[in-house]
């Protein structure tokens, strides 16, 4: 398994191959694929579709993996931004929605 100083000698390599902007661009194909097998994934469940298709569940695992890849290229691109600072921010303010809803479902 790649450590993630390796993970991020193969982004340095794919950049300078083919340009910041074609990552850029591969990571939006790569979420619009993740959609794409989301929907799929739930009209497989909810609406039955796909009833013998066991490929959907595949497809849609190798779709958060892409996307998960690229997230991380894009997490060392901007990495001078402080995005943990960022996350935690918007968990917490996650949160807060979570325990009003609560609070509103128990009165």
């Amino acid at each position: 398994m790649l450590n993630e100083q390796e993970r991020l000698q193969i982004y340095n390599k794919a950049t300078k191959l083919w340009g910041l902007v074609a990552q850029y661009d591969q990571c939006v194909e790569e979420m619009g694929e993740l959609i794409v097998a989301i929907n799929k994934y739930k009209r497989k469940v909810l609406y039955k579709e796909y009833k013998t298709d066991n490929k959907i569940v595949k497809n849609l695992v190798e779709e958060i993996a892409d996307v998960s890849i690229c997230l991380e290229q894009m997490r060392y691109f901007f990495k001078d931004y402080k995005i943990d600072e960022v996350i935690e921010r918007k968990m917490q303010k996650f949160l807060g929605q979570i325990e009003q809803m609560e609070k509103e479902k128990n009165n």
